[in-house]
């Protein structure tokens, strides 16, 4: 305990710290994290504490990687809580057009929360399921539309997705890591959880407590000794349970993805029947102006081959008229000709008879 510190205060300091390394941390490593806190709280005379640490839930996968992007201060979680205050105040304005202005933003904003949970996870090796980026989303719908569930997720201590039907709160029960007495840690760094109720230790229960265990010496060993032992089993037993939940989730979703699935592939093979029958239509309409265009093609020959045989006919006739055309020529040559003949033999004549 620090100086100035009361039992509480240390209390709260080692749950909060306990619960940033924790949330902070691999999934991998939760449990043996876990078990070494308490162990360490005890060992500060912290037993409340401890219990409250011993009962701090592991995360699912889709919560885990939700909380890395808090600790890690990623600016997709700050700028998710601007576009859900902006939404949430539209909504109760009973703004339409500022809602539907923000539907564009709003799925810009979930798939950069899916792509950012699916990154973080890359990071440590791991590969994000659908159905597990499909939490992720649900969880960032939720976040937009309710204030509680923007704090929860704010929070890092997420232990499971979250989700919104569409009207009324979100349901945030056991979504957030919480001290043994119920208390939700829904922040990390800084500030009061505030501790209420019958699970708070008062200063001079703290202190009573510290002399009872230097007094006690030996046996208070051996209890912590039953206690640890006791407290691992609980964990083993909490995290099986929630193992059994995470898988039940996982199938669930699974489930509903399949049948999403199914029905998408039902809409898909009625589309592919459509287009059949409409390619079948086509192929009919096709087919009918081919006819329509080969009966065209034959009325264009016929037409091509009756003006190729008048245009012969026509060569004909123009080869006929230059030959008559010739032969006129020829005509009215020889009877010029005939006529300058006639012409001098009457000149001729008319000079004999002169002479005579």
């Amino acid at each position: 305990m620090s100086p100035g510190e009361d039992g509480s205060e240390a209390e709260d300091r080692l749950v909060r710290a306990a619960a940033t390394q924790l949330y902070a941390g691999a999934p991998a490593e939760f449990i043996a994290t876990r078990t070494a806190l308490v162990k360490s709280a005890k060992a500060e005379g912290q037993k409340e504490a401890a219990k409250s640490i011993g009962a701090l839930r592991r995360p699912s996968v889709a919560a885990w990687a939700l909380n890395q992007l808090v600790h890690q201060t990623d600016p997709v979680i700050e700028e998710l809580a601007v576009l859900g205050a902006r939404l949430r105040h539209a909504t109760s304005a009973l703004d339409a057009s500022g809602i539907t202005e923000l539907r564009g933003p709003r799925d810009a904003a979930l798939a950069a929360l899916v792509a950012a949970a699916a990154r973080v996870a890359a990071d440590d090796g791991q590969k994000l399921t659908a159905a597990v980026e499909a939490e992720v989303r649900d969880t960032g719908i939720a976040a937009l539309a309710d204030e509680a569930a923007e704090a929860v997720l704010r929070s890092g201590t997420l232990t499971r997705a979250l989700s919104y039907s569409g009207f009324g709160e979100v349901d945030v029960s056991e979504a957030a890591a919480t001290t043994r007495t119920g208390v939700v840690l829904t922040s990390i760094p800084g500030g009061r959880a505030g501790h209420t109720g019958p699970g708070d230790v008062e200063d001079g229960e703290a202190e009573g407590t510290e002399a009872d265990g230097a007094e006690a010496g030996g046996a208070e060993g051996v209890l912590d000794e039953a206690e640890d032992a006791t407290a691992e089993e609980d964990d083993s037993e909490l995290d099986g349970a929630q193992a059994l939940q995470d898988a039940a989730t996982e199938l669930e979703r699974e489930r509903t993805l399949a049948e999403e699935e199914t029905a998408a592939a039902q809409e898909r093979e009625r589309g592919i029947a459509e287009a059949k029958a409409a390619v079948h239509t086509a192929e009919q309409e096709v087919g009918r102006r081919r006819a329509s265009v080969e009966a065209a093609r034959n009325r264009t020959e016929a037409t091509r081959q009756r003006i190729q045989k008048l245009e012969q006919q026509l060569e004909t006739a123009r080869a006929e008229d230059e030959d008559a055309l010739e032969k006129l020529t020829t005509a009215v040559g020889n009877a010029r000709q005939a006529d300058a003949e006639l012409k001098e033999a009457r000149e001729r004549l008319d000079r004999m008879l002169e002479q005579t």
